[in-house]
């Protein structure tokens, strides 16, 4: 055979160390080039290298997804950064993880490369997956629909490339109540794409799916293009969906038409060094059930009610227009100077407060 084509080896094999996988090994303590990141430590499950441990790294960097130990994975050697033209070397790279268990958080299967007194003197189901990680968590897997491509994390975060999709398939009634295991929590036009990110969610027992839900996960970022998103503005005690808001486009939950939406405990938007810009041609709201404040978290003078102070002027100004008594030089009717004087008692926002100006 011509040393410069060697034949593509396959493996299957155990996760027994990670060593330096998580740590970056400088020049001058031998990685020259950081030609090993991520390096695993593994036993053949098939014998191929007679049960000697040996290193993997990963084949792919741009879409990584690390090992941990007792798992089982996919590995091939072929040629690696040393080789040349007619002298190659070779190194073993691993693809993916075998998900035997059909787990998110877990599909180990610690012990079945032990050989010898290592099986004998040691408990397989107690070997831990790592020095922090803790794999007896109960994590469950995102419905899947027709279509979708998903991304899963061991802890319940994920991001769906999916579509609005019908739940009654167009075949028989029996099929279809059993097609899919829960539908959707967003509507719209069937094959319209979406996209979701979400992170941490309610995870049910048994493996069963779960879908996004935009109002209870810990936090999410929608992409729509037609989908409606059943999503609730306000407190759970005071919900506020701005029905009230008919020409910013009814029920926000209703809306048909592309849509970023953003929901967390606490939201944060921050430019170090230029605008930040809210822009759009119909309106903005903000709506909060607590107090709104302009400038600062710690503003305290009271914005007014722009109604308010127009009635109170308009009530002055009608004040100066009526008649003055002759000898008490004073108003002769002063029912305009009574409501303004009650009128500034609802002047002040008990919700809106600015900074006060300080020049």
């Amino acid at each position: 055979m011509n040393s410069g084509h060697q034949r593509l080896e396959f493996d299957v094999a155990e996760v027994r160390a990670v060593n330096n996988t998580y740590d970056w090994i400088s020049p001058d303590r031998g990685n020259t080039n950081n030609s090993n990141l991520f390096q695993l430590q593994v036993v053949s499950c098939t014998n191929i290298n007679n049960i000697i441990p040996y290193a993997v790294q990963p084949a792919d960097m741009n879409n990584l997804k690390i090992p941990v130990i007792g798992d089982i994975i996919l590995v091939f050697r072929t040629i690696n950064q040393n080789s040349k033209r007619n002298d190659t070397k070779r190194s073993w790279y691993y693809l993916s993880t075998v998900d035997m268990n059909s787990s998110m958080i877990d599909n180990r299967l610690p012990g079945v490369t032990w050989t010898g007194s290592e099986r004998n003197e040691s408990d397989s189901s107690e070997t831990p997956a790592g020095t922090s990680i803790k794999v007896d968590r109960n994590i469950s897997p995102l419905q899947p629909y027709e279509g979708d491509i998903l991304y899963q994390g061991r802890w319940g975060n994920s991001i769906r490339f999916g579509s609005t999709i019908s739940t009654v398939p167009d075949n028989t009634q029996e099929m279809s109540k059993s097609y899919y295991n829960k539908p959707p929590t967003w509507s719209g036009e069937s094959g319209d794409p979406i996209i979701i990110l979400s992170n941490g969610r309610t995870n049910l027992d048994n493996k069963e799916f779960v879908v996004e839900d935009i109002n209870t996960d810990n936090s999410s970022i929608y992409l729509t293009s037609t989908q409606k998103i059943p999503i609730v503005l306000g407190s759970d005690n005071k919900p506020n969906s701005l029905t009230g808001c008919i020409t910013l486009g009814g029920n926000e939950s209703q809306y048909i038409g592309s849509q970023l939406l953003g929901v967390s405990d606490r939201v944060i938007l921050k430019a170090r060094k230029d605008l930040v810009v809210i822009d759009s041609p119909l309106g903005i709201v903000l709506n909060s059930t607590g107090e709104i404040k302009l400038g600062s978290e710690d503003a305290t003078e009271s914005m007014v009610h722009g109604d308010v102070l127009l009635d109170i002027l308009s009530l002055i100004i009608n004040q100066f227009n009526t008649v003055i008594d002759p000898n008490t030089y004073d108003y002769i009717n002063k029912s305009n100077s009574i409501k303004a004087q009650k009128k500034l008692q609802e002047l002040l926002s008990s919700k809106y407060f600015i900074n006060k100006n300080t020049y």
